[in-house]
Parts: C-alpha cells; sequence; structure tokens
C-alpha cells in the first residue's frame, strides 16, 4: 500500500519541472521577442538617421558645387568685364593719339596705316564681332606692321581671340610674344596670368604657379596680381 501510494508522489516531480520550464521558456521567448523589437526599432531609427545624413550630403556637395560654379561665372564676368574695358580704352587711346608726334621713333612711320589697320581688326572684335576675321586681321597686323608700337596689344588680343576659340596653345605662344619681346607693354602683366590660366587648363599646374607667382612679383599693384593670387590659392 505505501508502494502504491509513494508512486504518485514521485510521478509529480516532473510535471512540476514541466511547468517552470515551460514558464522560463515563455519568459526566455518573451524577452527575446522584446528585444528584437527594439533591435527592429534601432536599426529602423539608425538607417532613417543614415538616410537623412546621406541626403544632407548631396545638398551640401549641391552647394558648394553651385557655389564653385556661381564663382567660376563671376570670375568669367569679371575677365570679360574688364577685358571690354580694356578694349575700349585701347579703341580711346588708338583715336585721341594721332598726332605724328606720339608715334615712338620705332614705330612705321608713313602715313599712319598701322594705324588704320590695328584700328580696323579692333572694330572687327568690338563692332562686328568677327573673331576669325579679327584674328587674321591680327596676324596680318603683326606681319606687315614689325615695327609699330600696337604690336604688342596686336599680340595680346590675338592671344585672347585664339584663347575664345579655344586654341590654346597658340593662344599661349602669343601671350608669350608679349611677355618675352615686349617688357615695357601695359599688356605685360595680363599676358603673364593668362598664361598661367592656360597652363592650369592643360595641367602644367608647376608652370601656371610660375606665371601666377611672377605676376604678383613684377606687378603687385594689378589687377592681373589679384587675380593670380586668387588662383594660385586654389591650386
Amino acid at each position: 500500500m505505501a508502494a502504491f501510494i509513494s508512486y504518485p508522489l514521485y510521478a509529480a516531480a516532473p510535471i512540476s519541472d514541466a511547468t517552470v520550464n515551460t514558464a522560463t521558456n515563455a519568459e526566455l521567448l518573451s524577452r527575446i521577442d522584446e528585444l528584437t523589437r527594439v533591435m527592429t526599432a534601432r536599426n529602423k531609427m539608425q538607417i532613417r538617421f543614415q538616410t537623412q545624413l546621406n541626403q544632407l550630403g548631396q545638398e551640401v556637395s549641391q552647394m558648394k558645387g553651385s557655389l564653385e560654379v556661381f564663382a567660376n561665372q563671376l570670375e568669367q564676368i569679371e575677365e570679360r568685364q574688364r577685358n571690354l574695358y580694356q578694349m575700349i580704352d585701347e579703341v580711346q587711346k588708338g583715336s585721341t593719339n594721332s598726332s605724328r608726334a606720339s608715334i615712338p621713333v620705332n614705330q612705321d612711320a608713313g602715313d599712319g596705316t598701322d594705324r588704320a589697320a590695328y584700328q580696323s581688326a579692333v572694330d572687327l572684335v568690338l563692332n562686328d564681332k568677327q573673331y576669325e576675321q579679327a584674328i587674321t586681321a591680327f596676324e596680318a597686323f603683326v606681319i606687315d606692321h614689325p615695327k609699330s608700337s600696337y604690336v604688342p596689344n596686336a599680340q595680346y588680343w590675338l592671344g585672347q581671340l585664339l584663347y575664345k576659340e579655344k586654341k590654346r596653345d597658340e593662344a599661349r605662344v602669343a601671350f608669350l610674344v608679349v611677355t618675352d619681346k615686349y617688357p615695357d607693354s601695359n599688356k605685360r602683366a595680363d599676358a603673364m596670368f593668362k598664361i598661367g590660366i592656360i597652363d592650369e587648363y592643360l595641367g602644367n599646374k608647376d608652370s601656371a604657379r610660375s606665371f601666377y607667382q611672377k605676376t604678383i612679383n613684377e606687378y603687385p599693384s594689378s589687377s592681373a596680381a589679384g587675380l593670380s593670387a586668387k588662383r594660385l590659392k586654389a591650386l
């Protein structure tokens, strides 16, 4: 009888252990589910934050690009404006310095055909906007009037026009003629600066730095020196 009664007493233990294990497992599963929900929410938040950061980065990059484009456009506008003022100044000088007494000794004497030819070439640029014809006219002027005091200016504007037509190597040669052969020309500083721009565009940064620095050293108060300083800083 005692043995019969004792059997259920011993049999009850496994039932109790199973109940405890089931409760423990349920609690663990609940904790795992909660941890999973927390991790999922955290991951979603991180993804959202990362997306927002990426969007902000793209907006900043776009803003930087817009600022660079604007700065470049502004610089080009200032350069065109400066060139226009120089052209107008050349025309005014050509019209006011008409007396033979103002012609240097090494200039073509004669009947002033050099001045007329130079003026005709300038008119092709300012009035007619015929840039290809102007290139031909300036090239012919340099050949026909090699001793004219207008040659340095003609060489400079030849360089300008060639550069405008994207003939950069030829433009560089024209500017070099101004810098090397005419040290007293009022176009020399601008010619050196333009050579620096061409070298920079062609990837010759050491040469570009050299010409920019030379412009600053030799013509520190010129507008070309100010522009050279900006270019140097950007290199």
